[in-house]
């Protein structure tokens, strides 16, 4: 905050501004190096707050880094909003002077790379869903003890903010929680559309994350003693016989649980109160359709739930997860990391009634392509109005990248495959699955194709 400015009497200029204690989150990150899980979630969301009022006001922060924010025994103190953008509201004047300066003019890039949300750095329109890129960039650092993007060259930066998919967080740190580390890269989500609407439902996704579900047992009252002193060897004779029954009960309804879990398969069952629920949440904060409007509850899906019904579902560790439109219903798309076995791979998990399944699985490492990092983002490649899904290896410069394309509706998959030629780099070298090579699959081969140059541009 400034309170005063001016000149002093020797001409200098002078200001009076608040002095804010504490100690900045780049100097405690160096002290101390990677922050619990706990406390990483708990400075974030004091940043999210701090973030959903400035946002309330239109003001976009733009350059949230570690040396901008202050940490002290009242909480966070974010500084710095030299570069903040006035977002345009409803209310505010649309004539082309305001126009103008509520937007980036084309190719100004302002901010700090390792920082920066991939519309940033392309020098694109940011809107407030830029702001929680970075903090998803903070939080990573706290959590890994480095930014997910780190390159003496702030191009190289710049070019991998904007087309690279940052290493999952749970292979560098074995303890961080899988809801945690997937609301991470949800906040690291390329297109603004798939990180959090606002920085309250950040806040409200990290703090969900790490929420351990409380398990509400039953208060166990000591056995009752017998009055009568004649019938005390009788109730003494029942409370050995009940105890010495008890673990064979226990083993029973253990045996019958697991057999009812078995049976049920892979799936995931959705209570209608907790439909009901996302149902209403969603129509609050989606434009009204008019009274009387019929609601299609699979539309409602949010990255939320998906990551829900994922986790219920999937074992190992997930690095990704969208939600897909397929036809009138959504889908879920997944990707399972096993990138230390080569055996990564995608899965399709559709709804049934009120039930989720994996109803399909797509393999993203080949024999000739294991151990790599996967991103998945999704595009409607055939204009059919259902999303697909185009996945991206990459491994390093030496061992070239693979894409992989996956169609729901179809359940088909093509992919390409690039090597570097006998001349390294300067050459690359195509290889297509065979039925990318049809006819019928000219507007999947275009995207491959399309999507291939872009990376061999970014490099």
């Amino acid at each position: 905050m400034i309170f005063d400015a001016g000149n002093l009497p020797d001409g200098r200029h002078f200001i009076v501004m608040e002095f804010v204690e504490g100690s900045t989150l780049s100097d405690t990150l160096v002290r101390e190096g990677r922050f619990t899980p706990e406390r990483a979630v708990r400075i974030a969301s004091d940043i999210c707050d701090v973030l959903a009022e400035a946002h309330r006001l239109g003001i976009i922060h733009r350059d949230l880094k570690p040396s901008n924010i202050i940490l002290n025994e009242r909480g966070v103190c974010v500084l710095d909003f030299g570069i903040a953008k006035v977002l345009a509201t409803s209310t505010s004047d649309t004539s082309d002077k305001s126009s103008t300066f509520m937007t980036t003019g084309s190719g100004a890039i302002v901010g700090t790379p390792r920082y920066m949300s991939p519309e940033q750095c392309m020098g694109q329109r940011v809107e407030a869903r830029s702001d929680l890129y970075s903090l998803g960039v903070l939080l990573y650092e706290m959590l890994a003890g480095r930014p997910p993007f780190v390159d003496p060259l702030a191009s190289a930066v710049l070019v991998k903010q904007a087309t690279s998919q940052p290493q999952p967080l749970t292979s560098l740190r074995q303890d961080v929680p899988r809801p945690l580390a997937l609301a991470v890269h949800t906040l690291l989500a390329k297109q603004p559309e798939n990180r959090p609407r606002s920085a309250t439902a950040a806040r409200s996704l990290l703090e969900k994350s790490i929420t351990r579900p409380e398990r509400i047992m039953p208060e166990i009252s000591p056995m009752a003693t017998t009055v009568s002193t004649a019938g005390a060897g009788l109730g003494v004779a029942r409370c050995v016989i009940f105890r010495a029954l008890t673990p064979v009960m226990m083993i029973i309804v253990l045996g019958v649980l697991l057999f009812i879990w078995g049976s049920s398969g892979q799936s995931m069952l959705l209570s209608t109160a907790s439909l009901e629920n996302n149902t209403a949440t969603a129509s609050r904060d989606s434009p009204s359709t008019g009274a009387g409007a019929p609601v299609n509850i699979a539309q409602m899906l949010s990255l939320d739930q998906a990551r829900r019904v994922v986790d219920n579902l999937a074992h190992g560790s997930i690095s990704d997860v969208r939600v897909v439109r397929k036809g009138r219903d959504d889908a879920i798309i997944s990707i399972h990391d096993e990138h230390r076995a080569g055996t990564t791979h995608l899965f399709m998990i559709e709804r049934s009634g009120g039930r989720f399944r994996i109803t399909g699985r797509a393999p993203l490492d080949a024999e000739d392509f294991r151990g790599a990092s996967w991103k998945a983002e999704t595009l409607d490649a055939d204009g059919d109005r259902s999303d697909d899904v185009l996945c991206t290896g990459t491994k390093g410069r030496a061992a070239g990248y693979r894409l992989v394309l996956y169609v729901p509706r179809s359940r088909a998959t093509y992919w390409l495959r690039i090597e570097n030629g006998t001349q390294g780099e300067k050459t690359l070298r195509a290889k297509w699955s065979p039925n990318a090579l049809k006819s019928a699959a000219a507007p999947y081969r275009a995207v491959l194709q399309q999507h291939a140059r872009m990376i061999a541009d970014a490099r």
